[in-house]
């Protein structure tokens, strides 16, 4: 499989692109999960010229209820409003990037993905990376925004519910369905949990701990060691069982972006993961004490 457009662009090739798409549109999605105003203020100070900004908790999570995750994510008509408010058209060509290993990125990514659009990209590095190039930062306010009019489409990127999870764990064994944790070797293992009321995992998962995805520099591997890396891990387990998780379905976007940069195709992601998981604890849950 190949794909019509890279999902990742180096920030020499943005530089090259900015002078000569008219239908170029840049998303800052930088975040910080222990400081939700970080990425907004991120932005106000300096950012890609024309970068439009996309709010992980602001614009893209419903309200918290305690039982639905940390970021829930909201449904998809809801999210179409958010794109065409913040000027986002079915013709535009989109880059997506953040400050912390592409995390957030992938997941802005990953939204546009879900919602049928094909014309998404995401800057490998980030604006590290676009800084190292001395690209250029703009600081001037943000210039007003027309609506834009990009629409629902059909996309392969689907939303795996946590009833057809919990369904899969508690009954029919030979249901083809794969989990796979993005979380770290630690929390996976119920060794420490730092923002989750329980430690641990769910049953059948598998862990596959984003980093990964990133050489020494923090960039992304190319699709030729990332797709033997994912079948070394897979060991013969067919891709397109995989549903990705983490924590609260942000670095769970990661391994998704991953393995399809490494052409091993379209997997499915369970937004609420171990946060809506946990928040009953009659669900199985694989914890350090097991």
């Amino acid at each position: 499989m190949t794909h019509a457009l890279s999902p990742l662009i180096q920030a020499h090739e943005l530089q090259q692109l900015i002078q000569k798409s008219p239908h170029l549109k840049i998303i800052d999605a930088r975040f910080d999960l222990m400081n939700p105003n970080y990425g907004h203020e991120s932005y106000i100070k300096g950012r890609i010229p024309t970068a439009l900004r996309l709010d992980l908790e602001k614009d893209l999570c419903n309200l918290k209820n305690g039982n639905n995750g940390r970021h829930p994510i909201k449904p998809d008509n809801l999210l179409i409003d958010v794109l065409q408010n913040i000027g986002l058209n079915n013709d535009d060509h989109i880059i997506v990037y953040d400050d912390k290993s592409s995390m957030f990125a992938s997941h802005a990514w990953w939204v546009l993905k879900h919602l049928g659009h094909e014309n998404v990209q995401l800057l490998n590095g980030g604006i590290t990376a676009w800084k190292a190039l001395n690209g250029e930062i703009e600081t001037t306010d943000p210039k007003p925004i027309s609506k834009g009019n990009i629409e629902l489409r059909e996309s392969d990127f689907g939303l795996i519910m946590l009833e057809e999870i919990l369904e899969y764990v508690t009954g029919d064994p030979d249901y083809q369905l794969q989990i796979i944790d993005a979380r770290g070797e630690a929390r996976f293992k119920g060794e420490t949990e730092p923002l989750d009321p329980i430690a641990g995992h769910i049953p059948t998962a598998m862990n596959y701990p984003f980093e990964y995805n990133l050489n020494e520099m923090g960039l992304f591997k190319s699709p030729e060691v990332l797709r033997s890396q994912w079948q070394e891990f897979l060991q013969g387990i067919d891709p397109s069982t995989i549903v990705n998780q983490c924590g609260s379905g942000v670095s769970a976007c990661h391994n998704l972006f991953s393995i399809y940069y490494a052409d091993l195709g379209a997997t499915q992601l369970y937004h609420g993961s171990w946060s809506e998981w946990c928040a009953d604890p009659t669900r199985p849950m694989a914890t350090k004490h097991d």
